[in-house]
């Protein structure tokens, strides 16, 4: 690789990683701080608390008095007709058509009522607390489907650049191995078989460094996006690799609390409203009492110019009592009703404690095999090693060919990636088992 090409790879590189001098690195704990502060669908979910409790308040308002103001001014242009009997004669059975009322009139009415008690309110009332909670939970569950994202995306950040790191020092030492072959060529030590063999070696690397660098701004897309981060802004990662395998295998006793699980919590916050539902249709036969008081003002003329001249006031207090006696059975059907659907409340609980007895034991299989498949690949890694040095070695000193070179390179290099895939891939199945342990 010339000059130029190396040092555009260099940039793109840095480039693609976020580099932006003096911006702090985001480690894996910063991220998640960042995501549960920034992530829209997080947003969303907290603005649901907001609308709950907002519509716990609307529910609950009828408890408060309730104040009106009305009024009317009307104009007859035919007065309404009443018949009366004759007064002077009611035994005639005669009947006398009569124009009553004014022509004009104007009526005033300021009014109060005030909620006794009423079913409906009352069951408002006794539903705020579980309502709040159930929204709670559901911002608990969104969060921790965001921890679990963001983890995941930075992990496979973690792992292209990783891999970018294992590339480039190959591209670097097969660039070495190339110049040797060309000068063995050149000096007549060696046929061109060799400088070509080992110029498909690094064209091969280089394309597989390519596509990791593409790969890298890719994987880094996916954090941004699991975060809530701008996609314009830069964003550099701070991770240390030995701390990562450190606490990936150290955890091994995560054992499964179906209790911590949000899933069960949601399932008997449910549960709870359904119940509260059934009670409020239990005393749904319950009176609806409410006071009530008008004052009116009346002001009656035939002539519109004299209409306010006069006033005619009445006033009344009142007290509605309302009970009702038949409802076509509806209360009966809804009270059943909530009784079926806590059945099916109880089914849901037991289908979800199989599905997450599964989940963690998947999850449990997933670490394992991880941290087996990295104790193999640290084992042949140092293998590999050992056998390209000798391999190298016997190249140099005229023993074996180039191609058994290429073939101990390749096993080096397959090794070193099947190190950093399996810790990678163990750090992945470590979140997937603190997930559905339910202790994430």
């Amino acid at each position: 690789m010339t000059a130029f090409p190396q040092l555009l790879l260099t940039f793109l590189l840095l480039g693609y990683s976020g580099w932006v001098a003096g911006q702090a690195d985001y480690t894996l704990e910063e991220c998640i701080a960042y995501a549960l502060e920034e992530q829209p669908e997080l947003k969303a979910q907290r603005e649901e608390l907001r609308l709950t409790g907002l519509d716990n308040q609307i529910a609950v308002s009828s408890w408060f008095p309730e104040l009106f103001v009305s009024g009317d001014l009307q104009h007859y242009f035919q007065r309404p007709v009443s018949i009366f009997p004759d007064f002077e004669n009611p035994e005639s059975g005669q009947t006398t058509e009569v124009e009553v009322g004014t022509v004009n009139s104007s009526n005033l009415s300021v009014g109060a009522r005030q909620t006794i008690y009423n079913p409906t309110v009352a069951a408002a009332l006794r539903r705020q607390g579980p309502l709040l909670e159930a929204t709670r939970l559901g911002i608990e569950a969104v969060e921790i489907q965001v921890r679990e994202t963001v983890s995941r995306a930075f992990y496979n950040v973690v792992r292209a650049r990783e891999r970018l790191a294992l590339l480039q020092a190959d591209v670097e030492r097969q660039e070495r191995a190339l110049a040797d072959a060309l000068l063995l060529f050149e000096e007549g030590l060696n046929d061109k078989v060799d400088y070509k063999r080992a110029t498909i070696t690094l064209n091969r690397t280089r394309l597989e460094l390519q596509n990791t660098l593409i790969e890298v701004g890719s994987r880094l897309a996916e954090l941004k996006e699991a975060m809530g981060y701008p996609a314009e802004r830069n964003l550099d990662l701070g991770y240390d690799i030995d701390r990562i395998r450190l606490e990936v295998f150290a955890d091994t006793v995560t054992v499964l609390q179906p209790n911590r699980r949000v899933e069960f919590r949601q399932l008997l916050a449910r549960d709870r409203l359904v119940a509260l539902e059934a009670t409020f249709y239990r005393q749904a036969w319950l009176p609806d009492f409410y006071l009530g008081g008008t004052y009116n003002l009346t002001w009656q003329s035939n002539e519109l110019v004299n209409l306010y001249d006069r006033v005619f006031p009445n006033s009344l207090a009142s007290l509605n009592v309302s009970i009702p006696l038949f409802t076509g059975g509806r209360r009966f059907r809804q009270i059943e009703r909530q009784a079926v659907l806590r059945d099916q409340l109880q089914f849901d609980l037991r289908a979800l404690e199989d599905e997450v007895e599964l989940q963690y034991r998947l999850a449990r299989n997933n670490f394992d095999q991880a941290a087996n498949a990295y104790a193999i690949a640290r084992e042949n890694v140092e293998l590999a090693r050992e056998i390209y040095e000798v391999v190298d070695l016997q190249y140099r000193e005229g023993i074996t060919n180039f191609l058994s070179v290429i073939i101990a390179e390749n096993d080096l290099q397959e090794a070193r990636l099947a190190v950093v895939n399996s810790l990678l891939d163990g750090a992945v199945a470590r979140v997937g088992l603190r997930f559905a342990a339910g202790t994430l």
